[in-house]
This record gives structure tokens, C-alpha cells and sequence, in this order.
């Protein structure tokens, strides 16, 4: 439990600073201020709550399939974030915002960061071993 704890978490927090990144070159790039709708807490905070809960649902599977759960907790874990694409999607910005159409492209990419540092990072930690 240690090691998926310490995966996520580590997945979590890359995931917030590569969010961070992007958010920062993406408004440089084209001009926009979207930070009184996405703030450095809210991104970075998301990307590791998200991440410790897929880690949570993790253990839960890994304790039910074992060595299986790899695959489809992967598949899982891919389909959740691309079900989350939904939230930028249909979210009211304020009016003060301007040039809202460009806030689905500042925002989903950031969805799949924690997902991709998920995946990029289990290799290093391995297989859980012991409950």
C-alpha cells in the first residue's frame, strides 16, 4: 500500500506541475487570463486528489485480481479521464472572462497529465507485492 501511495502521490504532483506548466506557456501563447477560473491550488490540488483516489482504487482492485489489475485498472483509469473531458466542456465562465472558447484548450489537456505520469511512473514502482 506504501508503494501505490507514494506512486500516486509522486504521479499527482508531476502531474500538477506539468498542468501548471502548460497553463503558464498555453495564456503566454495566446494571450488569455484564465486564472480566476483555474487557480495554481485548484490545478494542482485536482491532479493530486485525482491521483491518490485512482491510487485508492488501485489497492482496492489489486487486492480483488491480483496481478490482473494491471490492464484494467489502466483501461479504467484512461476512460475516467476522458469521461472527465465533460467538465470543461460544459462549464459557464464568467463574463469577464474573454476568449472563453479557448478555455477547452487550456483545460483538457491538463485531464490526461495525471493519467500519463500514472502510467509513466509504474514501471519504477513495480507490482504491489504484499497487502
Amino acid at each position: 500500500m506504501k508503494k501505490i501511495f507514494i506512486h500516486s502521490l509522486l504521479a499527482g504532483v508531476l502531474a500538477g506541475i506539468a498542468s501548471l506548466v502548460y497553463n503558464h506557456f498555453y495564456c503566454a501563447a495566446l494571450m488569455v487570463d484564465f486564472s480566476k477560473v483555474i487557480g495554481f491550488a485548484a490545478v494542482l490540488g485536482s491532479s493530486v486528489f485525482g491521483t491518490v483516489i485512482a491510487g485508492l482504487g488501485y489497492y482496492v482492485l489489486w487486492r480483488k485480481w491480483g496481478v490482473k489489475v494491471d490492464v484494467w485498472f489502466n483501461a479504467i483509469f484512461i476512460l475516467l479521464s476522458l469521461i472527465s473531458f465533460m467538465g470543461p466542456l460544459i462549464a459557464r465562465l464568467p463574463l469577464e472572462v474573454l476568449s472563453p472558447e479557448l478555455f477547452v484548450g487550456a483545460t483538457i489537456p491538463m485531464h490526461l497529465f495525471p493519467v500519463i505520469f500514472w502510467l509513466a511512473l509504474k514501471p519504477i514502482f513495480g507490482q504491489e507485492t504484499k497487502g
